[in-house]
């Protein structure tokens, strides 16, 4: 099987525990760049939270942002799909993450909204999300009741917290919404925080890569998805070939059909290399056109 697209994930996979882009990483992301291969990050960071991933990078095309919920032209900034959360089920987790002492942090379609975050006025910060929004080049304001906001505009709702209040708010989100929404708690290493991000049911990352695979004539099996962490799962298990980081959690080695070295070693720009120099790779159709989709 040769492939022609591969879709990265950022944080544990790309990125070094320390959040940068290691020189062999870009180089190696270079070389399948070169080769023809499509390269399609796949992060739950929103847009903002990933430019200076892009830039370190230099590489802009189509990418797939917040867990899958938004599909954006990086070269042109255009939005080319998004799954918001509904406005009514937006307030009602918000209301429940605020009787629960926690501000909510509500994700805006930024383009749409103006701002990155909407984050609760009426509850007080924790310290885990006052770092986070010291350390973030988001946009965030400050918002009083949003249990009662419009919420026209927001793709996600989550919160930042110490590891035992994640679960606790976790275990209620799932008691009061069920199947109403997919809730996951993701470790983020470049700010040292952990997250839970309540989404619609809908969002996952592979919806997001089939949505650019499809507009660049890409199949399913075509496809290499790399990635360390539970939103990652989706892509890697249906994939034409899933690859676990060797730092990844277990329930993603488990999805993967291989597991490669650590982000601390390099294990993505290896990979990378490897798929080249085995030519397991098949240059797109007309790549050049397909950018300017």
């Amino acid at each position: 099987m040769t492939y022609r697209m591969i879709a990265i994930d950022l944080d544990g996979t790309l990125l070094s525990p320390d959040g940068s882009v290691s020189p062999k990483n870009k180089a190696a992301i270079r070389k399948v760049l070169n080769a023809g291969l499509l390269v399609c990050f796949a992060t739950g960071r929103n847009w903002t939270e990933s430019l200076t991933i892009l830039d370190a990078v230099e590489h802009y095309d189509t990418a797939v942002f917040v867990g899958g919920a938004m599909v954006i032209d990086t070269r042109n900034g255009q939005t080319l799909h998004r799954t918001a959360m509904a406005p009514q089920l937006a307030r009602d987790v918000c209301g429940l993450i605020e009787s629960l002492g926690h501000a909510a942090l509500a994700l805006q379609d930024t383009g749409e909204a103006g701002v990155d975050y909407l984050a609760s006025a009426d509850v007080e910060l924790n310290e885990a999300t006052q770092n986070w929004m010291q350390v973030s080049t988001a946009q965030i304001r400050r918002e009083p009741d949003l249990p009662h906001h419009p919420h026209e505009h927001t793709i996600r709702v989550g919160i930042v917290a110490a590891p035992d209040e994640v679960m606790r708010v976790k275990k209620a989100i799932k008691q009061r919404f069920g199947d109403r929404v997919l809730c996951q708690i993701l470790y983020v290493p470049a700010y040292a925080v952990e997250v839970m991000e309540v989404f619609d049911p809908a969002v996952n990352k592979w919806e997001g890569v089939l949505h650019v695979a499809r507009r660049r004539g890409v199949t399913p099996d075509q496809i290499v998805a790399i990635g360390d962490d539970v939103n990652d799962i989706p892509m890697i298990a249906n994939a034409g070939l899933g690859v676990a980081m060797g730092n990844a959690k277990p329930d993603v080695m488990a999805a993967a059909k291989r597991v490669i070295k650590s982000n601390q070693e390099d294990g993505l720009a290896e990979f990378l290399d490897e798929l080249v120099r085995t030519h397991l790779v098949e240059p797109a159709e007309n790549p050049a056109a397909s950018e300017r989709e």
